[in-house]
């Protein structure tokens, strides 16, 4: 028996492909994200196979939310250092 579903690998590069256009309509600055979101659902594909959804663009949504997320995480967490960093410095003075 062959396949019904075809690999989700295959199904995120399908995807992908049929954002072809909307990707060359954005501005070059836009069309960069949306180029690095499109890895971060490459990069989560495992979890995307083991999803079981028929719509890949579902887990590939979510994993590119969940990168942002750890992204803006880390962000915040450097803001924090950085405040705390120049609250000692002025302690100093």
């Amino acid at each position: 028996m062959g396949r019904t579903v075809a690999p989700y690998s295959m199904a995120i590069e399908s995807t992908i492909d049929r954002l072809k256009d909307f990707e060359k309509a954005l501005r070059k600055d836009d069309r960069e994200i949306f180029q690095e979101l499109m890895r971060y659902a490459k990069t989560q594909t495992q979890t995307g196979v083991m999803a079981s959804n028929p719509n890949p663009f579902d887990s590939m949504s979510l994993t590119m939310h969940i990168q942002i997320a750890k992204k803006l995480k880390s962000a915040l967490e450097e803001i924090e250092i950085l405040k705390s960093e120049l609250k000692a410095l002025k302690n100093l003075k």
